[in-house]
């Protein structure tokens, strides 16, 4: 009463003692040994302890046993007198007073010592307890997801977190009221009455299961929100005590279906990637069943009077194209960029780079043009068209270390409607300006040649460079409607080909040249080496020929053609396949029958696409490729020019 609130805590255990003190000696005083103060004596230091401390109650005890001395020494010394006369001998004995005095040290210390273990105890659990409630109360008050106490008996929530109150919106007052707020819209998504719902599932968890289940909410601004719920039921048991756990699911649901609709494109892309890999592995033999196809038509209309069949023929040779055309459809695929085309003269874009790349190319490689006068504009991008110029230039630097050549030619080139490029994919058939860069480096493995083109391949070490140039300049040329080409042999050098596509002016001026029919008959006396692996398109080709007039001999590799060569060298032309079982390839063969006659012209044909280059590859600026299936009349001119061109260039650029 003297001293209240908490603050005043040691005062009120002082003055407590002290009034026990007061007790005792009162008692002890009149009463002696006999008195029950000896019991207050002890009292006090179990009461200081267990109020205030080990010091306390030691100070406590110090105080009894001067108390219980002093007394002692009193009553024997006959200065108090006790009422007790059956105890007066016994108090005024003062060996008895030191008895009681040890006894009151020993079992003071005795009190003391359990009482502080005791509340020592005490305290540790009560500090555990509490660090585990507050443990407890942090786990549910910065869980991720939002979690509420729902007590069925009250019809409301009994407690709820900080999660809850951001998802549903509603403070922890307005959700603990007795009537619910509208959290849940009368029916769920998926046509369920919610108040039916729920009401099922809080059975299953009063009957000791554990429901997770989608719900949706209805926060406090009207929004619906998707979540994931899971109940359980709380203790006591007697208490219908049911436990939500609330997770808002609307981010994963959205990113579920845009990773749905991700791969769902995957699929697609996958499926267009399919299709050009699958087209492209059977592009040689499906344009070589074409090739045979057509040339058996072309033969067998020559030997058809009759007019209806004749159409029937044109049918089935314009059939046939159709076939080559849906090759090539299959594998086109779109490219999207932003791009700003403009008539542009390559000759001027190789001109300004070789003016600024010369100076800092090393000394060791010289640089070289052959541009040709009266090149068509092209429809570009100026900056995609110097970059990827530059790409080219710098790849041939890497690949010659030591030194070398490196070569930029432009040419006007006219692709045909049986063109398909290297890797499978579709060029339009018009008139394009063709711009190679070659270098005498040390080539490329044919392993490789066909990822060069795929981002991120490299063959550099790491760091050396970002994989992404070839792939930018593939990129660039198919968005720009043109193509890309590449011939490599490992310790000759490499060849990069660029296709653009002409600008409609150049184009237009070009149509209006006309073009010389060339002559299909009469040639007798002129040898042809005839080199072709597939039987059926040799005995076409052989049909052709020899009914054109001229002398066939045929061979089904390069090997066979070279030994007839070497028995007989008396030829005038060589028309070989490129892709051939064997040593020798198409180039390989040209080579090396050029190294008996160096003069010998040579047609290249393929069911690929054009493997143009300049150097490394048997292959000279004049000769003539051919892409299959060739119809007869592409076949007899490109002939008749090889025949007739003697020293002259030539170059039909035919695919």
């Amino acid at each position: 009463m003297i001293f209240p609130g908490g603050k005043h805590h040691t005062k009120r255990v002082t003055l407590l003692v002290l009034g026990l003190f007061i007790i005792a000696t009162t008692s002890l005083t009149f009463l002696g040994l006999a008195s029950p103060g000896w019991l207050i004596l002890l009292t006090a230091p179990i009461i200081s302890v267990a109020l205030v401390g080990r010091h306390a109650a030691y100070l406590t005890l110090t105080v009894s046993l001067l108390i219980s001395i002093s007394l002692g020494y009193l009553h024997s010394a006959g200065h108090l007198q006790t009422n007790t006369l059956n105890y007066d001998h016994h108090t005024e004995n003062w060996l008895n007073w030191m008895v009681m005095t040890f006894a009151l040290l020993f079992s003071g210390t005795a009190c003391i010592t359990l009482t502080e273990h005791l509340r020592t105890q005490w305290e540790a659990s009560n500090i555990a307890l509490y660090k585990q409630h507050d443990q407890m109360h942090a786990l549910v008050e910065y869980a991720p997801e939002a979690i509420l106490i729902y007590d069925m008996d009250l019809g409301c929530f009994i407690t709820s977190n900080t999660r809850a109150e951001q998802i549903l919106g509603y403070s922890r007052d307005e959700l603990m009221q007795a009537i619910t707020p509208k959290i849940s819209p009368p029916f769920q998504p998926d046509g369920r009455r919610s108040r039916v719902a729920v009401s099922t599932y809080l059975r299953q968890t009063l009957a000791g299961e554990f429901p997770v289940f989608e719900w949706q909410f209805e926060n406090k601004n009207g929004d619906m929100l998707d979540c994931e719920v899971s109940l359980a039921r709380l203790p006591p048991l007697d208490r219908k005590l049911i436990r939500a756990s609330v997770v808002e699911i609307s981010a994963r649901k959205a990113e579920i279906k845009e990773r749905a609709k991700i791969q769902e494109q995957l699929a697609v892309s996958q499926k267009l990637e399919a299709v050009g890999k699958l087209t492209g592995g059977v592009a040689h033999d499906f344009n070589n069943l074409l090739a045979v196809t057509l040339g058996n038509l072309e033969l067998l209309r020559d030997e058809i009077d009759d007019e209806q069949h004749k159409q029937l023929i044109e049918k089935g040779i314009a059939a046939t194209l159709r076939g080559s055309d849906l090759t090539r459809n299959m594998l086109a695929f779109a490219r999207k960029a932003s791009l700003e085309p403009s008539p542009i003269d390559i000759n001027l874009v190789v001109q300004e780079t070789k003016n600024w790349i010369s100076r800092t190319l090393p000394a060791t490689i010289s640089v070289n043009t052959s541009l040709l006068d009266g090149l068509w504009l092209v429809e570009a991008d100026p900056s995609a068209t110097e970059s990827a110029l530059l790409n080219l230039i710098l790849n041939a630097q890497d690949a010659m270390p030591n030194g070398g050549k490196l070569t930029i030619e432009t040419a006007n080139i006219i692709i045909d409607k049986n063109y398909i490029d290297a890797r499978q994919e579709e060029l339009p058939p018009g008139r394009y300006v063709m711009l190679a860069v070659s270098d005498t480096g040390e080539g490329i493995p044919p392993e490789i040649v066909p990822d060069i083109f795929e981002p991120f391949f490299s063959t550099k070490a790491p760091g050396g460079n970002s994989g992404l140039g070839l792939s930018m300049v593939h990129g660039f040329m198919r968005q720009s409607n043109g193509t890309v080409q590449v011939y490599s042999e490992p310790g000759i050098g490499t060849t990069f080909k660029l296709f653009f596509k002409v600008a409609a002016s150049s184009s237009e001026e070009a149509d209006a040249r006309p073009e010389a029919e060339p002559e299909t008959t009469n040639h007798t006396a002129r040898r042809i080496l005839l080199a072709e692996d597939n039987a059926s398109v040799l005995e076409v080709l052989i049909q052709t020929l020899q009914k054109a007039g001229y002398v066939v001999t045929a061979a089904p590799s390069g090997d066979a053609a070279k030994e007839i060569f070497e028995a007989d060298p008396h030829f005038d032309l060589l028309i070989t396949d490129i892709v051939m079982p064997g040593r020798l390839l198409g180039t390989g063969l040209a080579a090396e029958l050029r190294s008996l006659a160096p003069d010998l012209p040579v047609i290249f044909m393929s069911g690929y696409a054009s493997e143009a280059a300049v150097h490394g590859n048997g292959l000279r600026p004049e000769d003539i490729r051919l892409m299959k299936p060739v119809q007869r009349t592409d076949l007899f001119a490109a002939i008749q020019k090889a025949l007739g061109q003697g020293t002259d260039s030539l170059d039909t650029g035919r695919g």
